[in-house]
């Protein structure tokens, strides 16, 4: 009866190995998280490298620069033009600083400037006679010779009021900055006296002025060299007069 019982045990073994394979593969479609955490670990260290190489990562931020136009301005490291310098001061009031600019931005107007010049907007350097203008009522001598040297501002029209105000402001300028031991101002008074451009000739006045600059500059005129400076000469008497009083506004002057 041998023979009948081999088949009854092939048949077994094969349904051993059925069952085996039913279990295999139901723990190879098992969800991760029915797994133990053990075997779950061991599981995710299988996954391949390249998956791991594929994953998306978080991307860094950067901080993008501030655009240069809200930058703060870095300094060139320049210093400022000796013009520029005048300008400044001249507008925290400084009369003596305003006659420089003014000299700086005529010397600008004219294309006489240095590098300096290069650069300055229009507007600035049409500003040059309002410096002038500041140093001459502070009383810069210098300044009150310029006045009459640059004449009325020709970017504005005077009437004839306003033209005979400049006269009379301009003589008077003169007038003070002879008066502060100014020889070319003494020297402008002797001829605008004689010739009546800023007021009514006066031909002692003239002389007066003559004699004062002659001795701010040592060096004396006779009678006839100021008889000859006169469109209208003075008689003796009257010129030894206008004589004395320009010694004495020689030796006042200050």
């Amino acid at each position: 009866m041998t023979p009948h019982r081999a088949p009854r045990t092939r048949t077994a073994w094969l349904a051993a190995l059925a069952t085996l394979g039913l279990l295999l593969a139901w723990l190879a479609i098992r969800p991760a998280a029915d797994l133990p955490v053990e075997q779950h670990d061991r599981q995710a260290a299988a996954v391949p490298a390249l998956l791991l190489r594929t994953t998306p990562t978080v991307p860094t931020v950067v901080a993008s620069p501030v655009p240069s136009s809200r930058r703060a301005p870095a300094s060139s490291g320049v210093a400022p033009s000796a013009v520029m310098r005048a300008v400044a001061a001249a507008r925290l009031g400084d009369a003596q600083a305003a006659h420089d600019a003014y000299r700086r931005l005529t010397d600008c107007s004219r294309g006489e400037g240095t590098s300096e010049c290069a650069g300055l907007p229009r507007s600035l350097i049409e500003e040059r006679l309002r410096f002038l203008a500041q140093a001459a009522r502070a009383g810069i001598p210098a300044a009150q010779v310029d006045v009459y040297m640059e004449g009325p501002d020709p970017l504005v029209a005077l009437d004839e009021q306003q033209l005979q105000a400049w006269r009379a402001e301009t003589l008077s300028g003169l007038q003070q900055a002879a008066g502060r031991c100014d020889a070319f101002a003494s020297g402008l008074l002797a001829t605008l006296s004689d010739s009546g451009e800023l007021a009514p000739r006066d031909a002692a006045r003239a002389v007066a002025y003559a004699v004062a600059e002659a001795s701010l500059r040592h060096r004396p005129l006779t009678d006839e060299a100021l008889q000859d400076r006169l469109a209208q000469p003075l008689d003796a008497a009257g010129l030894a007069a206008a004589r004395e009083q320009g010694l004495r506004l020689a030796a006042s002057c200050r």
